[in-house]
């Protein structure tokens, strides 16, 4: 067991080869988002250790130059929090420096906190690694109250700035205490530990996107699998999916069928079948790599199937927006041994060359500027049951390949004239 106490705030150039141009001024805010979540390009996530502000400054730029609107990023929680009662005033500084900085390229942040799990690492704190076995910070009493004191302390140093969207609290953290950690955890556990920390949020910064980003293992599982649904549609303010459709394989077959382009929709629609009509959803990452996720053959189809996936997710009803994984590839000199993928996730390279997906992601925002998306009405709902809505899944890409917008409604909602009416829907049918 951790110590439970107050928590303490610890004090503690290469030419540019992108598109000269000034970064756009992003000031507005679209109905819909395009952004993508930041990796700096040259010092990976290891810059809040060894800060560069030129460096920073240079991504941010290039990111505005595509005409995005906002940044995921990742903090290094070992280093905002190195013991349970210690944040670091350096890092918090250091924070609200990159929302500084964002803010003069006009993007918006939305910071991961816990981490916990990115791109198969793990950051954990060194107060964690106790022995016997390591703290099992979702549920140990003292660790959560550090964390919830840290996210009142984060909020307190960026929870007015005019860039701040608001807490994602941990990016997919059931790699970590099941694949990593090992940790036996209940779903009801689970969801207590997002539900109780996603409050400590809406509390610390009211009127914020509050989050915790998953990709689709516990909204596609049978049965509960890591967090209940219901839970990751009702907790928070905001939910969040990592569709990650590149790793179905399909994009080296058929990039453009209705599995690849319309997964991120599919999953929009599970999200709210469990939410109240109204919620919000997000798209908070997916990615390609195209030197593994294509084949040579179906390559150049990257920027189509992007702009066709992203086009069909903003047809969703509440949906903020897509935020594509990641804008800089990750130096493999700097950073081995990752999966081969990281190398080549990027819109840019790790020396800041864009690539084709970033080209895609330009068009497609100068697109969206002319002729901004609309939601489209679903007047199909495909009942699934509760426990499974997997069941519908064949039949939502079925529709979708024959022009039908359908929605996902869970059987026990099946009968509820008013849930149906609220969200749309007129006919009912089933897998």
């Amino acid at each position: 067991m951790l110590g439970a106490a107050a928590v303490t705030t610890a004090q503690a150039a290469v030419a540019d080869p992108a598109d000269p141009a000034e970064p756009a001024a992003i000031g507005r805010r679209r109905r819909f988002r395009l952004g993508v979540n930041y990796t700096p390009s040259a010092r990976w996530f290891h810059h809040w250790q060894d800060w560069r502000t030129d460096e920073i400054r240079r991504d941010l730029d290039d990111i505005a130059r595509l005409g995005l609107d906002h940044i995921r990023i990742m903090l290094l929680w070992s280093e905002f929090q190195p013991e349970p009662l210690l944040v670091s005033r350096e890092k918090l500084d250091r924070l609200a420096q990159l929302l500084d900085l964002a803010d003069d390229a006009g993007l918006d942040v939305e910071p991961t906190v816990f981490n916990g799990h990115i791109s198969a690492r793990y950051w954990t704190p060194n107060w964690l690694q106790a022995k016997p076995e390591p703290v099992n910070w979702f549920t140990d009493p003292a660790a959560l109250e550090a964390q919830h004191a840290f996210l009142r302390a984060l909020a307190g140093a960026i929870g007015r700035h005019r860039r701040f969207l608001g807490f994602d609290l941990s990016n997919e953290p059931y790699y970590y205490w099941d694949s990593f950690a090992g940790f036996e955890l209940t779903p009801a556990q689970a969801d207590h530990w997002y539900t109780s920390l996603a409050g400590t949020a809406g509390e610390a910064a009211p009127g914020k996107l509050h989050t915790v980003g998953c990709d689709s293992a516990p909204w596609d599982a049978t049965g509960d699998r890591y967090f209940t649904r219901t839970a990751l549609a009702t907790g928070g303010t905001i939910n969040a999916i990592h569709p990650w459709t590149s790793f179905k394989q399909i994009l080296k077959t058929d990039p453009l069928g209705p599995l690849a382009t319309h997964n991120a929709e599919r999953l929009v629609q599970l999200m709210q079948a469990y939410g109240e009509p109204g919620r919000p959803s997000w798209v908070q990452e997916d990615g390609a790599a195209p030197s593994l996720h294509f084949s040579d053959a179906t390559r150049p189809m990257l920027g189509e199937w992007m702009k066709r996936s992203i086009r069909n997710a903003a047809s969703s009803e509440h949906l903020f927006g897509f935020t594509w994984w990641c804008s800089h590839d990750v130096s493999e000199a700097l950073v081995p041994k990752l999966n081969p993928l990281e190398y080549d996730l990027g819109l840019y390279t790790n020396d800041r060359k864009l690539k084709p997906a970033g080209k895609a992601l330009r068009e497609l925002a100068a697109e969206f500027d002319r002729t901004p998306p609309r939601p489209e009405p679903r007047a199909t709902g495909i009942v699934v049951p509760d426990a499974a809505p997997g069941k519908g899944t064949d039949l939502f890409f079925s529709l979708a390949g024959k022009g039908t917008r359908a929605a996902l409604v869970l059987e026990s909602r099946a009968g509820d004239a008013a849930h149906l009416k609220a969200r749309g829907i007129t006919t009912l049918v089933r897998p």
